[in-house]
């Protein structure tokens, strides 16, 4: 039986209310209960312009799942701070590929990002961070997300609403992330990180989902 499009627009509810209740009380299961939820909805209700390359969505959102795992139980352990970009930057990878498999780069971004976010790790990141393996691993993720941005730009889905709805997403998680290196490694922006690092975060991953399930 067909589902009914009121009723697939309508499951986006379920990971907002799931970010809402972690917002307003935080509790970790209802934090991984967001990515977990998109992912099956994305698995299950993914729009036909996209259903072969959705698990690709699916992966991505497993590989943060973990990523995020390491990087909020680190305990000072740097090693964990890189396992947990490294596996955002697979995430990134999926995301990408996503992108490319329906669509492709939009040059004109990529340079413009490319612009503002290697100066600002050659000047103000790389002299903060006195590891070597985490600087390297610090510029490679800033790369993958410049590159994923602009293939995010340049996708093709249904509806010109659905693809900046996806574009938001990914700028989201690129956002966020930019939150997290200023906070961390410069000690700066503590209020913007306290008050928009989760949201945004949350956000992604809904914004995501919708743009390849609703019906718009």
């Amino acid at each position: 039986m067909k589902t009914p499009k009121l009723l697939l627009n309508g499951l986006i509810l379920i990971p907002i209310v799931c970010a809402i209740f972690a917002l307003t009380g935080y509790r970790y299961f209802l934090h991984v209960a967001i990515p977990v939820v998109c992912g099956l909805l994305i698995g299950c209700f993914a729009n036909k312009d996209v259903d072969r390359s959705r698990w690709l969505l699916v992966a991505a959102l497993a590989f943060s799942i973990v990523g995020d795992w390491f990087l909020k139980h680190r305990n000072d352990d740097d090693m964990r701070f890189v396992y947990g970009i490294a596996l955002f930057f697979i995430a990134h990878i999926c995301y990408l590929a996503f992108c490319l498999k329906n669509g492709n780069i939009r040059l004109l971004l990529l340079f413009i990002l490319l612009a503002g976010y290697l100066p600002f790790f050659i000047f103000r990141l790389m002299p903060a961070i006195s590891d070597s393996v985490l600087q390297m691993a610090v510029l490679a993720y800033m790369l993958i997300s410049c590159v994923s941005l602009a293939a995010a730009q340049g996708l093709r889905l249904s509806t010109m609403f659905a693809r900046w709805l996806f574009f938001a997403g990914i700028a989201c998680i690129v956002f966020s992330d930019t939150l997290i290196a200023v906070y961390e490694f410069l000690n700066e922006g503590k209020w913007l990180y306290d008050h928009l690092m989760t949201p945004t975060y949350y956000a992604a991953h809904i914004l995501i989902t919708y743009a390849v399930t609703a019906r718009i």
